[in-house]
Formats: structure tokens, sequence, C-alpha cells
């Protein structure tokens, strides 16, 4: 008996521990999330910073939970490319006559903010100077910097508009501090036929499969042709050969004929088809070209792309 009793109070013990660390957590995360929307409310343009302009509602936050109350058609997106917290306000000319909206998203991590505002530029922007990057339409100016992708819409387009999105995106800008740039590891990708501003970061399902996360991707043309380019950086050689199998088993699975080479540090597997398929491994790096028309072409691109690994690219 009293062994049992002993017994139900470890476990009472061991509860009543389990639900006060997770107290404590949760208060820690209140706490965190608190202290975000401080940052976020501080990069909005107060009165006093936008002359002529005045703020007429908000800020309004929205976290994971409730995303899809503010984007429902685009929340799914936003959280998979690591959204934390979102800061909008609407602002208003002193006459009434022109409105906009101002939006700071807070994402997981610097490529994380560029992530989502690649998957939402177009190499046929017109782009600024403005952060690390941005583009400047007739009512729209979208730009990324750090944690945050900023975006501002007017309501009205004038012959002022881009002035002024211009203006209210530089306080903005300004009171983001820190140095930033593009993810580094695009410095390991050819230049040659690359096509300007089709860089991409996917954390989750790259390529469509689960078991790829966080790829980088740029787009190429050569004569008639389009290829993409691609590399995923895993934990460790480990990982990254049983991504490399993986990937190789969904190939036989789609019933693809797959060859398989080796060189002296790296391997490769490849399918033949009207356009060909190859991915390498190398180290904790897998990679790839996806759609070339020539092999050996193929082969010369991941040649390159892993001497460049190889110099420390990365």
């Amino acid at each position: 008996m009293k062994r049992k009793n002993a017994i139900f109070a470890a476990i009472i013990l061991t509860f009543t521990i389990s639900l006060a660390n997770a107290q404590r957590l949760e208060e820690s995360s209140q706490k965190e999330v608190t202290e975000y929307k401080e940052i976020l409310w501080t990069l909005l343009p107060k009165n006093t910073e936008i002359k002529g302009w005045k703020v007429t509602s908000g800020p309004q936050f929205f976290e994971p939970q409730n995303l899809w109350e503010y984007i429902n058609g685009e929340a799914e997106m936003y959280l998979d490319y690591g959204f934390e917290l979102v800061a909008t306000a609407e602002y208003t000319t002193l006459d009434g006559f022109r409105s906009m909206t101002i939006e700071i998203y807070q994402m997981q991590s610097p490529k994380h903010a560029f992530g989502i505002y690649a998957a939402e530029r177009s190499p046929h922007d017109s782009f600024i100077k403005m952060g690390v990057q941005g583009y400047l339409s007739e009512n729209v100016l979208n730009f990324w910097k750090g944690l945050y992708y900023v975006k501002l819409t007017s309501f009205q387009t004038s012959s002022e508009t881009k002035e002024i999105l211009m203006k209210l995106a530089v306080v903005i800008d300004n009171k983001i501090e820190g140095s930033y740039s593009e993810p580094e590891l695009f410095a390991c990708f050819p230049e040659n036929n690359k096509v300007k501003m089709s860089e991409r970061f996917i954390p989750k399902n790259f390529l469509g499969l689960s078991f790829l996360k966080d790829g980088y991707r740029v787009e190429y043309k050569r004569g008639g042709s389009s290829y993409q380019v691609f590399l995923v950086k895993n934990g460790s050689h480990d990982m990254a050969k049983e991504v490399f199998r993986k990937y190789q088993d969904f190939l036989k699975s789609q019933h693809e004929r797959v060859s398989r080479s080796k060189k002296c540090d790296y391997q490769l597997i490849f399918t033949k088809r009207e356009k060909v398929e190859v991915m390498f491994q190398y180290g904790s790096f897998v990679g790839g070209v996806l759609n070339s028309a020539d092999l050996s072409k193929a082969e010369g691109i991941i040649e390159e792309i892993v001497q460049k690994l190889k110099r420390g690219c990365s």
C-alpha cells in the first residue's frame, strides 16, 4: 500500500512540475509576443513622422493562430515561410482624400523574410534600393530587411503616389537596424544565364517533397530553353546522404529510369527523358539541375557548384 501511495505521489509531483513548466513557457511566450508587438509598433510611422498624413486605424496585430482572419487565402503560405507576427495600420491624408495601409510582417529569420518577399516578387517588377531590396508599382511598395517584410499599399493612384510610398518606406527602413544581404548560399550558384531576380528560398516541401527543406532555387535561360538549379544544405553529411537516397527512391516511385555516377568526392543520379534531371550529394549538400536539355551541360553546372562549395562560397 505504501509503495502504491509513493508511486501516486510521484505521479502527482511529476504532473505538477510539468504543469508549472508549461505555465512558465506560456508566460515567457506571451512576454516575447508582447515585446515583438512593441517593436513592430515602433517601426510603424507615427503622425509626427509623416507630414500631411495621420494614423486612422490600428495598429492591429495578428499571430500564427489567427492570421487567417487577416489574409485568409495566403495565411498558409506565410506560415510555411516562418511567419511570427504582423502589425498593420491605416493612414489617411489630413484632408481625407487619400489613404493607404502599411503592414510589417515579422518572420522567423532574415532568410525567411527574404523568402516570402521573393515568393511575391516577379523578375518584371521595378526594383528599388529599399531595405535590402524592394519593388515599386503604381500603388504598391514592398521591401524586406532583417526579420521584416514590409508592404505599403495605396488605395488611390496619382502622380504623387510613388513619391509618398517612397517617403513612408524610408521612415520604416531607417528604423530597422543592421546590415543585411541575400542568403549567402546564392553565391554558390552559376552566374551565366541566370534569370535576374529569380532567386527563391523555400523552407518547406521544396520541389513538392516533404523531406526537402530550406531549398534555394534559381531560374536560368539558355537560348530558347529554361532550367532550374537548386541547393539544399542539410545538418550533416549523413543527413544529406539520407535525403539523396529518398530523392532517388522518389524518382523510382515515379517509374523513372535512374542512373548513378560516382565522382571523386560527390555522387550523382540522373534521369534521361526529353529533359534531363540531375541531382548530386556533396558533403552536407544536395542539389541539382532540373529540366535541362543537355546532360553534359547539367553535369558541368554541378561541377562548378561543387568547386564553389569547396572554396567556401556558403
